[in-house]
């Protein structure tokens, strides 16, 4: 067995990234540059491969691209050089018109996404007067990244999706006066949420865009919610995740400057901060992150999703 550092999802992502860079028509790559990727990433591919996963597209145009080329040799025995690289690309260069099809039907299913997120946003914001919005990035330390795959990545937000509805549940009982003289946790008055799975493209690091948005005239401190949130993943993944407050008074400070803040407490009636909150939810579904997306999921697993009204 092979003994390498670089996990499936870096492999995957450094196999998208070049064929994206050969089906892009304003990309210039030499052969010379195809057959160094092919040398560094054509084995681990096929050593990383899971047949219990569903993989996107282009990296299914990339091994199809290698057979075509290889046959039945195996991975570790082919040194690609420019000539076997040329036959590659000819093979690779026939899935142009899927790949332009690829990136419109994403954009597609991001704009759908985007508007439910946007009807769902407009619900909370008119319904309360206050919105508290907190928004944290959730992914696994670097160090670690090769030994989570995204089926146990997807297991840690699940987890946290199932403690966000137990929480809830508490707060019903505490309302209800079941629960007495217990301090509130990190989602209680937690009122909506969103989250949306991708991937790196540089090192392929798995990481969730986690948006939860509370009543704001029960909780005011945005930046110890998430650092709250946070603790609660560290924990989730049993010490190897971290994560990344955006609403940190720098962060804010930042964007308010630029006139973009959307985090934070949400008045209302302020039809500048409405605006920008619904254009940092919508930072979830953005249609031009192709790159970003999943390049390998479970079989039915979704990458985007939000709570229900009530």
């Amino acid at each position: 067995m092979m003994n390498t550092p670089l996990g499936h999802d870096y492999v995957v992502a450094k196999v998208d990234k070049l064929v994206s860079d050969i089906l892009t028509p304003e990309i210039t790559i030499s052969n010379q540059q195809i057959a160094d990727h092919l040398n560094s990433y054509y084995q681990l591919m096929t050593f990383h491969y899971d047949n219990e996963l569903v993989y996107a597209n282009s990296i299914k145009w990339f091994l199809g691209s290698c057979y075509l080329v290889c046959g039945n040799r195996y991975s570790n025995e082919v040194i690609w050089d420019e000539t076997m690289a040329q036959i590659f690309l000819n093979a690779l260069r026939l899935y142009k018109n899927e790949f332009a099809t690829a990136k419109t039907d994403f954009a597609f299913q991001e704009n759908r996404n985007g508007q439910s997120l946007f009807e769902y946003m407009k619900f909370f914001l008119h319904k309360y007067k206050r919105l508290l919005i907190v928004r944290v990035d959730l992914k696994i330390k670097l160090e670690h990244a090769h030994l989570i795959g995204i089926e146990a990545f997807n297991g840690l937000i699940n987890k946290l999706m199932r403690k966000i509805q137990s929480d809830k549940e508490k707060e019903r009982k505490r309302k209800a006066g079941k629960i007495v003289d217990k301090e509130k946790s990190c989602f209680e008055d937690l009122r909506g949420y969103a989250w949306a799975i991708e991937q790196g493209v540089d090192t392929g690091g798995l990481h969730c865009h986690l948006l939860l948005l509370y009543n704001g005239d029960k909780r005011q401190n945005d930046w110890y919610l998430a650092e709250e949130v946070s603790k609660r993943w560290v924990k989730i993944t049993g010490g190897i995740g971290y994560h990344f407050n955006c609403n940190t008074t720098r962060y804010k400070r930042q964007q308010e400057l630029k006139g973009t803040l959307g985090i934070g407490m949400i008045h209302r009636h302020n039809i500048l901060e409405v605006k920008n909150a619904i254009n940092a939810a919508l930072y979830l579904t953005r249609p031009e992150k192709y790159e970003q997306r999943l390049k390998a999921w479970t079989p039915n697993m979704r990458s985007f999703g939000h709570g229900t009204v009530n």
